[in-house]
């Protein structure tokens, strides 16, 4: 079995297809991390290129700021299928009611990382609540200098 190398998250081991996840903390986070290495790459990168809770940090940011419709439609209709307990459970004591609730209630889930053959990558970062607290996340894709650059909803 391969191993992917990463700088700062350590050894992620590969199946045959080039394909592993790892569960891993990074800062206030657990996050499942996957790699897909294409063929042709050696097995080790640093694939965020900066400290995860920082690139990871930056979606999230990014993404509950105001003006992303994506992002608004997705809080609004989980919004209505919470009960009033659940809600209190998953935004936590004292967190603002209502929609600013769930903002503050997102995190990252999930980082998925595609590394290329000439070094390059791509990054998505889900955002959730919480893991399987919903079938559908936020994504949060992010190019090469690790700025997000959209989001949308995926099941």
């Amino acid at each position: 079995m391969a191993v992917f190398k990463d700088v700062r998250l350590g050894e992620i081991p590969l199946g045959p297809d080039g394909y592993g996840e790892a569960l891993l903390a990074v800062g206030p986070w657990s996050v499942r991390v996957t790699v897909d290495c294409a063929a042709g790459v050696d097995g080790s990168a640093d694939l965020f290129g900066e400290e995860p809770a920082d690139l990871l940090g930056r979606a999230l940011r990014w993404a509950v700021s105001p003006g992303h419709e994506t992002v608004d439609l997705f809080l609004d209709h989980h919004l209505s299928e919470f009960a009033p307990d659940e809600l209190a459970a998953i935004a936590g004591e004292g967190a603002p009611s209502g929609l600013e609730g769930l903002r503050a209630a997102l995190r990252p889930i999930a980082a998925h990382l595609v590394v290329g053959a000439g070094r390059g990558r791509q990054l998505a970062v889900d955002l959730g609540f919480g893991p399987d607290v919903t079938e559908v996340v936020l994504v949060v894709e992010v190019d090469g200098e690790g700025q997000p650059v959209s989001v949308d909803a995926e099941s």
